[in-house]
């Protein structure tokens, strides 16, 4: 069965966007990515696609719960550090008979608009201990504009989150 994003056509502006998609996670009324992608919802991910899923633990044999690493099938920059957010940059990839045909292909078409994946991670609670779940949020610059907020979402823009709830992983780190 098909997975279908946390969220579609929006954009995080900050972490409290992010900590309300969290929350209504853990409320049911978004759905957690529950296994990396396949090829069908790899092709299916665009600008404003936002995925939230929970890294697999050490105990993942007894629950079956978790992803590893979050794969999409890309190529990506290193990452950047804003506030509490990773931001990647993707790498254009040639078509493979670009080796073949002149260097025109090995170059990006003129037209092409890089998707940027924007990562955070947070420690939450659950009924089942500690758990670290990561949302990973893809946009280009020449979309993210036009894409919606959390403000936009009926019932997810009034939500109000428990202070505490999620407490991100980067606290303390310094690059």
């Amino acid at each position: 069965m098909q997975q279908r994003p946390t969220c579609t056509n929006v954009r995080i502006r900050s972490t409290r966007d992010a900590h309300k998609i969290f929350y209504a996670v853990q409320l049911r009324m978004l759905p957690m990515i529950t296994r990396r992608l396949d090829a069908d919802e790899r092709l299916a991910l665009c600008s404003g696609c936002i995925y939230a899923w929970e890294e697999r633990g050490p105990h993942t044999e007894i629950t079956g719960l978790g992803i590893e690493r979050f794969t999409e099938g890309r190529r990506w920059s290193p990452s950047r550090v804003r506030d509490e957010f990773l931001f990647y940059y993707e790498k254009y990839t040639p078509p493979a008979d670009a080796c073949h045909s002149g260097s025109s292909e090995k170059q990006p078409p003129r037209d092409w608009d890089p998707l940027v994946k924007q990562t955070y991670s947070v420690w939450v609670e659950t009924d089942k201990g500690r758990r670290k779940w990561h949302l990973t949020a893809y946009f280009t610059q020449a979309t993210v504009d036009e894409l919606g907020t959390i403000d936009n979402i009926p019932g997810i823009a009034d939500l109000v989150v428990p202070e505490g709830t999620f407490q991100s992983t980067r606290v303390g780190k310094t690059r």
